[in-house]
């Protein structure tokens, strides 16, 4: 017969190691952006399981193709690439002409020097008639309400809509509307928002960030626009890491990709270098990363 210590021993409910809740966070940087794709190969690489994706503006891209695909991320980045090499090719000389002469030809408000018909078309086809409520990691895309200037996190509906929503480059595309909201690019507000990804309740963030390098040469009408939208994002970028290292409701892990160069949205030729620096760069934390995930575990009775 069992003695009283041996019955109270076995009544004891034992301690088991929960896992952390892991979010992916990619934030905003044009073409910069297929860097993710580097960092998100080492993470599969190293088996790290992702709970939800936060993502804006560029890095929806690799975003939602994680969230729907999950599959090799070259292929991804390839898929990627070949939709950006028509997407902001042609120009919208209708919607130049309507801004330049409003009364003339009758400007409505939705303006954008590229024609986004193309990019459209591409997004569409990619994502289909996909929601929110369809995929198995849960997933929130950051855009900007272009009337009130607040961040707006959607992540229901339709998936189409939310990634033209957040990658509406201001004067490059058009705003996008949902939900009677007209939204524009989720780094106006947010660039990369690791505060989403903190308000549910993750405790290790994997953050990509794209900081950009700026240029002392204009060519084009564009490269000014980029310019102008650097700037305002590497402050706010600035701004935002001094904050979450201050804080401590989760573990932030910066994954920053190093470029030595300003790198445009028509810079298609330096896709396979993007990819490498994404990798390198998410090298250089996994240490780091594999310490924080297989020790100081929170502990479920």
């Amino acid at each position: 017969m069992a003695s009283m210590l041996e019955l109270a021993e076995s009544s004891r409910p034992t301690a088991s190691k929960k896992r952390h809740k892991v979010a992916l966070v990619i934030g905003s940087g044009g073409l910069k952006c297929m860097a993710a794709f580097g960092a998100i190969k080492v993470l599969q690489r190293e088996g790290i399981e992702v709970d939800m994706i936060v993502a804006c503006s560029g890095g929806a891209l690799s975003g939602v193709w994680m969230a729907i695909e999950a599959g090799d991320p070259d292929e991804g980045a390839a898929y990627f690439s070949r939709i950006w090499q028509t997407a902001f090719s042609k120009k919208s000389y209708k919607s130049i002409f309507k801004a330049i002469f409003p009364k003339l030809f009758g400007f409505k408000g939705r303006f954008g020097i590229v024609d986004e018909r193309a990019i459209n078309r591409a997004m569409h086809e990619f994502v289909g008639e996909r929601r929110f409520e369809d995929l198995k990691i849960p997933l929130y895309l950051v855009a900007t309400d272009f009337t009130t200037g607040e961040k707006v996190v959607l992540s229901e509906g339709s998936i189409f809509d939310a990634m033209r929503a957040t990658i509406s480059i201001p004067l490059v595309l058009p705003h996008w509307e949902v939900d009677g909201k007209l939204l524009v690019d989720g780094a106006l507000s947010n660039p990369l928002p690791i505060d989403v990804a903190v308000r549910e309740g993750a405790d290790v963030i994997v953050a990509i960030g794209f900081e950009d390098t700026l240029s002392s040469k204009f060519p084009t009408g564009m490269s000014l626009v980029t310019q102008l939208i650097s700037v305002m994002v590497n402050h706010l970028y600035s701004s935002q890491y001094a904050f979450y290292s201050l804080s401590h409701h989760a573990e932030v892990v910066p994954i920053i990709p190093a470029f030595s160069q300003a790198v445009s949205l028509e810079d298609l030729h330096l896709i396979p270098h993007l990819v490498e620096q994404g990798a390198q760069a998410a090298e250089g934390e996994i240490p780091y990363l594999r310490r924080l995930l297989s020790s100081n575990e929170s502990q479920a009775v």
